[in-house]
């Protein structure tokens, strides 16, 4: 897979253009996302969906959450100690995403859903991402600042308030339009791409 680039210029009189092809099939280069997308690939965060496509309209999972953030944070090449298979009751050893999943939980950044579980097939939505990425990026015992009520719908009080107002203080969004920011609307591959590649500065 290549990224797309264009370079045109001139060498010894002879003008020439060179052209490569996108990195995924179902993102062209007019894509809203479309360089966010190509800096996950090259950053090796992930190689698509398969099929030589990135899916950028499919939901993300905790499971593979916990993946993007640990490659993103960590490099392409990280790979988490084996699992044991006791941390939660719903992520036994055998799960594919289990190793992932329990060194997520072992640097601080996810204690799981509740009563023992991680709930790996979980959709994450927006207020649970912002809480994801700062905790990633900063450690287990950050904690952002108060929140003074930045978005329309995410009111002082809220259980996610000042982690997204941080997400938003630091740059990596502005929310979900007209001064909101929609935390509970599940994130999708698309949107991943830019929050990762903001957050850690990918690629």
């Amino acid at each position: 897979k290549l990224r797309v680039l264009t370079i045109s210029g001139s060498v010894t009189g002879i003008d020439f253009t060179l052209s490569t092809l996108p990195s995924f099939i179902d993102v062209p280069m007019d894509y809203w996302s479309w360089t966010y997308v190509e800096d996950v690939y090259t950053a090796g965060v992930t190689s698509g969906c398969g099929g030589d496509n990135y899916c950028p309209t499919g939901l993300v999972t905790r499971a593979q959450m916990a993946v993007f953030l640990l490659k993103a944070k960590h490099g392409s090449n990280y790979s988490p100690p084996p699992a044991s298979g006791n941390v939660f009751g719903d992520v036994p050893e055998t799960y594919w995403a289990a190793k992932w999943i329990e060194q997520l939980v072992a640097e601080g950044v996810t204690a799981g859903c509740g009563n023992g579980n991680y709930c790996p097939d979980a959709i994450v939505n927006r207020a649970q991402m912002a809480v994801f990425l700062l905790k990633a990026e900063h450690g287990s015992s950050y904690s952002p600042p108060s929140a003074t009520g930045v978005f329309t719908d995410v009111p002082v009080g809220y259980w996610a308030d000042k982690w997204i107002e941080q997400l938003s203080n630091e740059g990596i969004t502005g929310g979900c339009g007209g001064g909101n920011y929609c935390p509970s609307n599940p994130v999708n591959r698309g949107q991943m791409a830019v929050f990762l590649v903001k957050t850690f500065n990918l690629p």
